[in-house]
């Protein structure tokens, strides 16, 4: 599985996390066109599922999201649409859905923190043509938003991407910089130590090294061992996602369509997709619709 090149770059210790509520508030609102006033307002997963739109165009559905939702339920609802975009794009990101729905400031704010740095390491190029309004009127509640999903006054319902990505570009190239001189730094410090070891020349000095190299490289081996089992446990977490996510896609439709839908046709693309294997690569699309011997 390819990973984004953001995915793993973003450690708790990150600059990332250290963002304040105000910079995060004006990132969604001056890119998405909101007049958010509280970081427990993102708590549904609407406004992550739009971030997440505007950086991979058509991975989400933004007719299922729900911009009037208020129960947990709801919310569970809007975070499996982001679930899986993230794995649709390969981003290696599980969201504890269960502390975010809670609506806790600081869960909220890191998860907050998470996407706005997530935004800037891609850098995504301007998109002139995205309305974010007018993505948002496709959801559920979208054509009656909350005032906190539409721009305060004086803002217009175009060019708010294009003049953040200026923004969005110039920060993407600081946080490299800041990674190049940490690179740096390290550096400066271990040739430091290795001198420092070197002008000892004692045995004790070269045996104690070679029980670190020995050390280091049962450390590799344990570690190039775990990475395997757990890239074979995600690819099966996301086989058996999928999964469940297309099945549940198909009812959503089939509750749609009502009277229209053939009750029969939907339990059998139903246990196909069930008793699909990997190498069938049968694939429902967000239509509901059950695609065969999908190339990957």
């Amino acid at each position: 599985m390819s990973l984004r090149p953001a995915d793993n770059a973003i450690g708790m210790m990150d600059g990332a996390y250290f963002t304040s509520r105000t910079d995060i508030l004006a990132f969604f609102n001056d890119l998405l066109l909101m007049n958010l006033s509280k970081i427990e307002q993102t708590a549904s997963g609407a406004v992550a599922c739009q971030l997440v739109d505007c950086i991979f165009p058509g991975s989400v559905p933004m007719k299922r999201v729900n911009w009037e939702a208020k129960s947990d339920f709801q919310f569970i609802e809007n975070y499996k649409i982001l679930q899986a975009a993230f794995s649709k794009n390969n981003v290696q990101k599980i969201i504890d859905v269960d502390r975010l729905i809670r609506a806790k400031y600081q869960d909220n704010l890191e998860f907050c923190q998470w996407l706005k740095a997530f935004y800037e390491h891609l850098a995504p190029t301007a998109r002139t043509d995205y309305d974010p309004i007018a993505k948002r009127a496709l959801g559920k509640g979208g054509k009656n938003l909350d005032e906190i999903f539409l721009p305060s006054k004086g803002k217009k319902s175009k060019g708010g991407v294009s003049r953040m990505n200026k923004n969005v570009g110039e920060g993407a190239t600081a946080l490299r910089k800041k990674s190049a001189s940490r690179v740096s730094s390290t550096s400066t410090k271990e040739k430091r130590s290795k001198s420092a070891t070197e002008i000892k020349g004692d045995g004790s000095a070269v045996l104690a090294d070679a029980e670190l190299i020995k050390k280091n490289s049962d450390l590799q081996r344990s570690n190039a061992e775990l990475e395997l089992t757990l890239s074979g446990i995600e690819h099966e977490r996301d086989f058996y996602f999928d999964k469940l996510r297309g099945i549940e896609v198909m009812l959503q439709v089939h509750e749609e369509q009502g009277s229209e839908s053939d009750p029969e046709e939907l339990i059998r693309r139903v246990f196909k997709v069930l008793y699909a294997k990997h190498e069938d690569n049968v694939v429902v699309t967000d239509d509901g619709e059950l695609i065969d011997n999908v190339v990957v």
